[in-house]
């Protein structure tokens, strides 16, 4: 077969054996170590996406404590708020009580003062007028006499 372009002899098996060699080699020293690579991380992502996944789940549960205790703090804070504003509206009627009180007080203690100023003043006058009435007396006996 000597005249054909492509021509089977020996050589075809020693590159077979080459290439089975080669072929063995490479899987020894590259396929393999590069699939336990490959292997090795996707076992990686798989734990750091576990470990997300719990992180996360953690965060949720954290977030709806935090949710919770801020609920919390704004019901006690309005509780706290509508207490202040009725003991504030209690102070604020005890005060204006009082002070409706003390000017009820004043306005009774003033009428007393003016009454006794009226009266004083009263007697004052009727002095005053028996005064000019026994002089009147006085004056027209004193001319008829």
């Amino acid at each position: 077969m000597a005249g054909s372009i492509v021509s089977i002899d020996w050589t075809l098996a020693v590159q077979a054996v080459n290439f089975l060699i080669f072929m063995v080699l490479i899987n020894k020293f590259l396929f393999q170590p590069l699939l336990n690579l490959m292997e090795e991380r996707e076992s990686e992502i798989a734990s750091h996406y576990s470990e997300v996944e719990a992180l996360r789940a953690k965060a949720d549960k954290l977030l709806q404590e935090v949710d919770q205790v801020l609920r919390g703090a704004k019901e006690e804070a309005k509780k706290l708020i509508d207490t202040a504003v009725k003991e504030a509206r209690e102070e604020r009627e005890r005060l204006l009580k009082e002070a409706q009180e003390e000017a009820a007080a004043r306005v009774e203690r003033a009428k007393e003062e003016i009454w006794k100023a009226f009266e004083a003043e009263k007697e004052k006058v009727i002095e005053e007028a028996e005064k000019i009435a026994e002089e009147i007396v006085k004056k027209i006996l004193g001319k008829a006499a």
